[in-house]
């Protein structure tokens, strides 16, 4: 599903770093009494992003949780998820919510996304983890199905990959600072739309309260192997996968 590209931008843009971007910037609606602020993940902050990803997002994301993607111990974890993880902080688009005492307690992982392939990608054909190639394989399914650049032709795509919090710090705002800064850095970098593929329900609302439109649905009792069982079954309120789209003003 992930396609890196190098991308050109003109000396305006090169000289404002997403590395200098603060929360204030974007969001003076938000509690200014949460004592943290958003920064850029940059290539020393990856090993912590990951430690973070294998806490709170690794387990508990719907597809993983439901397949059991992550094996019972506390330091089991799946290394081709991590691998996608890592692919996915190449472009200087992902950022993380830090608290006052340094520790990271949000994370979203964005980079740009061009129009995939009909045919299987190699990455999904190698995969050696037989439970994480049935979520590449969705992921793929629904990258096809969806068909945002027929819908949106000629439009350059930021996606929104990954989006996790903090357990201790869940419904306080964090999410939705992080994507309302990812938003911002969009607009920035001259992209024409916003993606995000939700298989969370939490997730899903609050990209409808920011604006974003639902394109596609796949139900996942709809997504069946070959004696028709659905692959996978997420606890309610998860019952679908749905990707979401919001044209960016310039």
């Amino acid at each position: 599903m992930i396609s890196i590209k190098e991308k050109k931008i003109n000396q305006r843009k090169a000289e404002y770093s997403v590395s200098n971007l603060k929360l204030a910037d974007v969001a003076d609606d938000l509690d200014h009494r949460m004592d943290y602020h958003i920064q850029a993940v940059r290539k020393e902050d990856r090993e912590r992003v990951l430690n973070f990803l294998r806490k709170f997002f690794f387990r508990d994301e719907p597809l993983n949780y439901t397949i059991k993607l992550i094996p019972e111990g506390e330091n089991s974890t799946c290394y081709e998820l991590e691998d996608y993880s890592l692919s996915a902080m190449n472009e200087d688009l992902s950022l993380m919510a830090v608290s006052s005492n340094g520790s990271i307690i949000g994370v979203i992982l964005n980079g740009s996304m061009g129009p995939p392939s009909n045919e299987e990608p190699d990455y999904i054909t190698n995969c050696k983890n037989p439970k994480f190639k049935k979520i590449l394989k969705f992921l793929h399914y629904v990258d096809v199905k969806s068909n945002i650049h027929g819908k949106f032709p000629n439009q350059k795509v930021f996606e929104i990959r990954i989006v996790s919090v903090d357990s201790n710090w869940r419904g306080k705002g964090i999410a939705k600072a992080l994507l309302e800064k990812s938003m911002e850095i969009s607009k920035i970098r001259d992209y024409d739309l916003l993606r995000v593929d939700c298989s969370s329900a939490i997730t899903g609302k609050l990209c409808q309260r920011l604006g974003f439109e639902p394109v596609y649905e796949l139900k996942y009792a709809d997504y069946v192997d070959e004696v028709g069982n659905p692959i996978f079954t997420p606890l309610h309120p998860h019952v679908s996968e749905v990707t979401y789209v919001k044209k960016i003003e310039k």
